[in-house]
């Protein structure tokens, strides 16, 4: 069986396809196909108009077109497709997403920030240690996405107007950072030995690039020394220095200050990064759904 996810965020669309591993020996789930990453940034049209222009509309119903065009030439057999905060934001997000189903028959659910915590938390579900604590979190283009897991069962979740893009458009008030900051420490308070488990794109990368051998881990202070150096650079130097593409040196910098908050508030130390996402719960659900 085939099984294809496509998370439309507020940085970049992704398109994923897997066949499901029917060897009962091999550990992963999911043997990967094919994978296409288009950085088209919605956000930059939602966050600062609430609306997504003719321009950005154009782009994106050619890369859901092509996306299903894929889906078709590999055959999947079920797919999900889910828009989360630049797409839910914009007055004319779900208008959009009904042309392209009229256009291609690619349907798109637009998701809520509760919904969106609920897939990107299928995706580490088997990741949690018995009788450990964690705070898992997600920074997107839009929005960041937590949640409190004590011995494997979330207890506290929540989402958040603070992203990558949603900051480098100057679109985050001070309000919503005092939000998230009481948030993180009224719900961590009293767990002790708390660790963070942490997803999406930019933090799986940072993680490869501070520890190559062992990317799963990191600590705070090393994040920390990151960001410091990170910070100094231009845009130019983390392109050719970090061997980053536009899109992600442009936010870096950015997305390692919002998990380092984040981190601080919850007095968070030890820092797991399993290389997963919102695309990755996706495939969870539909094999829950469907195997």
């Amino acid at each position: 069986m085939k099984l294809a996810a496509i998370d439309i965020g507020s940085n970049a669309v992704r398109l994923q396809i897997v066949r499901v591993n029917e060897n009962p020996n091999d550990k992963e789930l999911f043997k990967k196909l094919e994978f296409v990453r288009i950085p088209i940034r919605l956000g930059d049209d939602s966050f600062k108009y609430q609306r997504i222009s003719k321009e950005k509309s154009k782009i994106f119903k050619k890369a859901m077109q092509s996306f299903k065009l894929m889906m078709d030439a590999f055959e999947v057999d079920h797919y999900m497709a889910c828009a989360t905060s630049a797409m839910r934001e914009a007055d004319n997000g779900k208008k959009i997403a009904e042309k392209i189903y009229d256009k291609c028959g690619l349907k798109i659910n637009i998701i809520t920030g509760v919904r969106e915590s609920e897939i990107i938390l299928r995706s580490i579900k088997d990741y949690f240690k018995p009788n450990t604590n964690y705070l898992t979190i997600d920074v997107g283009g839009g929005s960041t996405e937590l949640a409190v897991v004590r011995n494997g069962r979330m207890i506290n979740s929540a989402s958040f107007n603070i992203g990558t893009v949603r900051m480098v458009d100057g679109a985050v008030n001070e309000k919503t950072w005092q939000t998230i900051e009481s948030w993180v420490k009224h719900k961590t308070e009293n767990i002790p030995d708390l660790e963070a488990v942490v997803t999406s794109g930019t933090i799986n990368k940072i993680s490869f690039m501070l520890n190559p051998e062992n990317a799963e881990n990191f600590t705070r202070e090393q994040l920390k020394a990151f960001h410091r150096k990170v910070s100094k650079m231009s845009i130019m130097e983390r392109m050719d220095n970090l061997k980053l593409n536009p899109d992600r040196a442009d936010i870096i910098d950015v997305s390692a200050d919002i998990y380092l908050r984040i981190l601080n508030w919850g007095k968070i130390e030890i820092v797991h990064a399993p290389n997963a996402g919102l695309k990755d719960g996706i495939l969870n659900e539909l094999y829950d759904k469907f195997y």
